[in-house]
């Protein structure tokens, strides 16, 4: 607002018509506006810009021109040149494209093929040294046994969480004490009590409060060998764990192969886990030893990495994993009555709360065992069912082998059968021609006999008595041919 005014102010006071104690303000500025150097300046710009106008504009014009016809003149060089060598280019570069890929691919192909044999086993494969440190497994368990779970003054069984049958407990201390306070020097405190199983368990150094356990099982109706099978059989193992999704064996040591009583395999397994996480799988190696001496089977499985089994998506990779068994018969391998001990831990990679991990445990684990105890049970079962099976394919196959050569020998019997019947076609075809022959002759020989009868008793019969005699001998004739043309007839196809 101010600014307005201001501004009519001044255009008042420096108007033409505008006077301040008699005088025009206006006046007394013109008279210096001829005289300033910059308004003739000014004019001549106005005066050279307005000759040289055209003149430049037309330059402007032309340079414009130039520089178009230019780039228009190099595009089209350039489109040319490429109309004429693209072909030639499009068919190199496609040649060179394709080859890399198919050199790519066959390079994923040949790893994945040779995979197998790129595993190092001389480096990767369970030591002796760690099957022998097993071998005093079960008496480490007993000991185990005797420091946790007896009694030092009554000598008998300390209740963990669940009393059994048939087994005496301690009493001295009024049922108020369990055996979960006790901890052995290496950390392990007793955990689960089942019918016939006991388990330990321990935590970790920097697993993040996750737990080892340790397993000891006594069943009487199982053998060591069915008990041993029912761990190391993948198929059979799909079939009684319901949370074993995929199960299979993608290496095998070649120094095992030598041996019956020494196995090792490098194992794919991927199991189930609830909707709300990911499953996990493993890439172990599990090497299996009978020591027929010692009356063990030992049992070692351990994570490991083989270019065989990459990671899949959507699937998390467990990459801590360790486990070892020891199964001891009572008597026998083949003899029902075993022990066994199994240590394990494995990281997840998830974090539980501990309070579901427990609950996990307490309900899972022991399932578990029960579980392989059963199918530990029905492996004679299976293996006989599995026998059966291969038995009747072997036999179907035999039946099919006998129904081919069947039906071939009929196929040689019917060309057989074809060749003699054509053969006696033949035979009969050549006694019909001799016959025939013979036919003729004797007719011939008939018409000559006749003949000479005739010319003996030219002087008897006249001419027309000849023409009677021939009508009649040649009807007989007509008749006897025809005779032994059905008589060979009916013989030929007889």
């Amino acid at each position: 607002m101010y600014v307005v005014q201001f501004s009519g102010l001044l255009s008042k006071q420096f108007g033409t018509s505008y006077t301040r104690n008699g005088t025009r303000l206006a006046s007394s500025f013109r008279q210096y506006e001829s005289y300033g150097r910059i308004r003739e300046y000014r004019k001549r710009l106005a005066v050279w810009l307005k000759e040289q106008g055209g003149q430049i504009v037309e330059a402007c014009v032309r340079q414009f021109e130039f520089i178009a016809a230019q780039r228009v003149r190099r595009s089209l060089q350039i489109f040319h040149l490429y109309t004429r060598i693209w072909d030639e280019v499009a068919l190199r570069e496609f040649m060179k494209t394709w080859k890399n890929r198919t050199l790519r691919n066959s390079r994923h192909f040949l790893m994945s093929s040779i995979g197998v044999t790129m595993y190092n086993w001389d480096r990767e494969r369970i030591s002796e040294d760690e099957l022998n440190s097993c071998k005093q497994e079960i008496e480490e368990i007993h000991k185990l046994k005797d420091s946790t779970l007896i009694c030092a003054k009554c000598h008998q069984r300390i209740v963990i969480d669940v009393q059994q049958p048939g087994i005496k407990y301690c009493t001295c201390y009024g049922g108020k004490f369990n055996a979960t306070a006790n901890q052995d020097p290496d950390g392990w405190r007793p955990y689960i009590e089942r019918q016939d199983m006991l388990i330990w368990r321990r935590e970790e150094p920097n697993s993040g409060g996750l737990f080892a356990y340790k397993v000891y099982g006594t069943f009487s109706d199982v053998t060591a060998e069915d008990f041993l099978q029912t761990q190391i059989d993948v198929d059979y193992r799909k079939k009684w764990d319901p949370t074993a999704r995929e199960l299979q064996i993608i290496d095998t040591d070649p120094n095992s192969l030598k041996s019956v009583n020494d196995g090792t395999d490098v194992i794919y397994w991927e199991t189930i886990w609830p909707r709300l996480f990911a499953n996990r799988d493993y890439v172990f190696q599990r090497r299996w030893v009978v020591d027929n001496e010692k009356r063990l089977i030992i049992i070692i499985s351990k994570v490991t990495e083989h270019p065989g089994a990459p990671t899949k998506p959507g699937v998390y990779r467990v990459t801590t994993y360790w486990s070892y068994m020891v199964i001891r018969p009572y008597t026998e391998f083949h003899q029902p009555g075993i022990e066994f001990g199994l240590t394990y831990f494995d990281d997840p990679g998830v974090n539980i709360p501990s309070a579901v991990t427990a609950w996990v445990a307490m309900s899972g684990l022991p399932d578990f065992l029960i579980r392989m105890r059963q199918a530990s049970k029905n492996y004679q079962n299976y293996k006989f069912m599995r026998e059966s099976e291969n038995l009747s394919t072997k036999k179907y196959n035999i039946s099919t082998n006998d129904k081919d050569i069947s039906e071939s020998n009929i196929e040689q019997n019917k060309t057989e059968r074809g060749k003699e019947n054509e053969r006696n076609a033949k035979e009969h075809d050549n006694q019909l021609v001799g016959e025939k022959k013979m036919l003729t002759f004797t007719e011939l020989q008939e018409d000559s006999d006749e003949s000479e009868e005739d010319d003996d008793n030219d002087d008897d019969y006249d001419v027309g008595g000849d023409d009677d005699d021939t009508n009649t001998r040649t009807d007989s004739t007509d008749e006897g041919r025809g005779l032994l043309r059905y008589f060979f007839l009916t013989k030929l196809f007889v």
